[in-house]
């Protein structure tokens, strides 16, 4: 019996050994790392690296320190929190960091796909705020999904190999229970087609 039992454990022991695969990549793919690499990316194209340093500190240090001091403490159980109420908490202060960013940006003279991106972040975030009171839409989806269409657009071609980022946050986030595939779906069709809508407006 002894024997049949440790070799079930054998058997379940690989699939848990994804659990911190499926955390990595959600911690690779999150809104503050993402923001990181767009405005990076845009800085060396555009070879404004002032505007890109500021971004960067604002749309991704800022919130990447907002979120660990709320975990560490204690004001969330975990850095991606199920609680509808604590999320909206999160998405206002994250709308609040873009806009102030926005205006930062502007104030010294961004380049105009900077600053897009920039009134880009806030409108999506908003726009998952608001849809966060009625359904738990994916925020890395979101994410990844307005990245996506950002780096295509600042980048072209070469940003292509990207695109696997949907595939590989929407199973992190689904093999953790975080979201099921329509809310997954959602975040990332809201993500892509927001940044999409605002970039044919203001620069195409």
């Amino acid at each position: 019996m002894a024997k049949k039992t440790n070799r079930g454990e054998q058997l379940a022991r690989p699939c848990f050994r994804l659990h911190p695969v499926a955390h990595f990549f959600s911690h690779l793919l999150n809104p503050a790392l993402l923001a990181l690499l767009i405005f990076g990316v845009q800085a060396h194209v555009l070879g404004d690296w002032l505007a890109g340093s500021v971004a960067i500190g604002i749309f991704s240090l800022v919130p990447g320190l907002l979120l660990w001091h709320f975990v560490r403490s204690g004001y969330l159980d975990k850095a991606y929190t199920d609680d509808r109420n604590k999320r909206a908490t999160l998405l206002l202060l994250g709308a609040l960091c873009y806009a102030l960013g926005s205006a930062a940006l502007y104030g010294i003279g961004a380049p105009p796909l900077m600053l897009v991106t920039a009134a880009s972040c806030v409108v999506n975030t908003l726009l998952v705020w608001w849809i966060n009171r009625f359904y738990k839409i994916s925020i890395h989806a979101a994410g990844v999904g307005g990245a996506t269409c950002v780096l295509l657009i600042s980048v072209g071609s070469a940003a292509w190999p990207f695109l696997l980022s949907w595939p590989t946050v929407a199973w992190a986030r689904l093999y953790l229970r975080a979201h099921t595939p329509m809310q997954v779906g959602a975040g990332g069709t809201l993500g892509a087609g927001s940044m999409a809508l605002l970039y044919r407006a203001f620069i195409w």
